[in-house]
């Protein structure tokens, strides 16, 4: 695998299928992706992931994927945090996990996307955004 492959793999995956669409292969490629970047970091690689949540925990992988994002530089990790955020039309599985990681990397350019996850109808959205702006707030 190349960055290439990888890259396009994560573009023909935005989002990801449900976990009830899921496949072994497709996870385990999604999974493969994920290891390579872990190995041979590249920002191009962190929008791709953001957006890439599907509907679910991804078997269990979406959680790792932040393992990614500690391997990149601080600041873009947040910016594309921020973009992300603050797409008012991303899928709500997307915006979960987004919200999830703005915990991880806590900055104060990201209050206005948590917001906008703190407004959503989705309770696992909220949640999730009240635990970020905790961890804002306490930083």
């Amino acid at each position: 695998m190349n960055t290439n492959e990888a890259i396009n793999f994560l573009s023909k995956h935005q989002p990801m299928p449900a976990d009830s669409a899921l496949t072994q292969e497709i996870i385990d490629q999604y999974d493969n992706v994920r290891k390579y970047f872990i190995q041979h970091p590249d920002i191009k690689a962190i929008p791709f992931f953001l957006r890439s949540f599907g509907d679910g925990n991804g078997w269990g992988v979406y959680q790792v994927v932040e393992d990614f994002f500690y391997r990149c530089p601080h600041d873009e990790v947040v910016l594309a945090i921020k973009t992300v955020l603050e797409d008012e039309t991303i899928p709500d599985s997307v915006r979960y996990w987004t919200t999830q990681a703005a915990a991880a990397f806590s900055d104060n350019i990201l209050r206005r996307g948590i917001s906008l996850s703190l407004a959503s109808a989705n309770e696992d959205i909220k949640e999730a955004a009240l635990l970020a702006l905790e961890v804002l707030d306490g930083s």
